[in-house]
């Protein structure tokens, strides 16, 4: 298929990319903790409303010790609208909160963030193809205590496949590959560099019920460090849990 293909493509020459910007830089490794809440409901035929709720711990630099620090924690919550099927057009606006970490040098701050995304669906027996762009603009509170706006951009490839059952239906299962691409606005609180990070993910999801589906995988993320050189190297596991059709039109 030339879908998967095109998404190994892009995650390779990201890593290419990565590689060669790296050389002679230093690179931190940590373990962390993502989990994740999504709850979703039906406001009308085209209209849904989402609420995310996701909260992350990880480990100090070079260490397999993901639990011993609080990182993030996020309220986001969505509106969708489906034009049609395959079309998902989509607004956020979130507080994500950013723990203090002494020992790593990161400071507490809150970032305010609203963005719009498309997505688009391609079905392809029971594989799903889908292409996500998304333009964020955030509101950073820097180290002077002044809020800075950040323009960020977003893209991410996501290859979805069902295993056994033909419908996403009670008790099926399905693996996840995606590929997630950021360039920065560049500005003072998060520096000049265009390129922000990448995002590779590889994991399953089970539906356990029409309405209730869990998903967990492994992320690796690759970021710039704002304000120097050097690169973090994030080995993330995902736990996420999705509940849908609370409410119905």
């Amino acid at each position: 298929m030339k879908y998967p293909y095109k998404l190994y493509c892009i995650s390779f020459f990201s890593l290419i990319i990565l590689t060669v910007t790296a050389q002679d830089k230093k690179i931190n490794n940590t373990t962390q903790l993502w989990s994740e809440a999504d709850l979703l409901g039906r406001i009308s035929k085209k209209l849904k409303w989402q609420c995310d709720f996701q909260y992350s711990r990880q480990s100090p630099y070079e260490k397999i010790s993901f639990l011993k620090y609080g990182e993030q924690l996020t309220i986001r919550p969505w509106i969708h609208y489906y034009p049609v099927p395959s079309i998902k057009l989509s607004a956020f606006a979130g507080l994500w909160y950013n723990y203090p970490i002494s020992d790593m040098g990161q400071r507490d701050y809150p970032e305010y963030r609203i963005a719009f995304q498309g997505q688009f669906y391609k079905l392809l027996g029971t594989n799903t193809i889908s292409n996500r762009f998304r333009t964020e603009i955030r509101e950073i509170k820097d180290r002077g205590n002044i809020f800075e706006t950040v323009f960020r951009g977003r893209y991410m490839l996501k290859y979805q496949k069902l295993l056994c059952h033909k419908i996403y239906d009670k008790k099926s299962a399905y693996t996840i590959l995606s590929n997630e691409l950021f360039i920065n606005g560049e500005s003072k609180v998060t520096g000049y560099k265009l390129f922000d990070q990448n995002r590779f993910f590889i994991g399953l999801g089970y539906n356990i019920s029409d309405n209730l589906a869990v998903e967990t995988g492994y992320y690796n993320q690759y970021a710039y460090h704002s304000h120097d050189s050097n690169f973090d190297s994030n080995h993330i596991w995902q736990v996420s849990i999705i509940i849908d059709n609370l409410t119905n039109q």
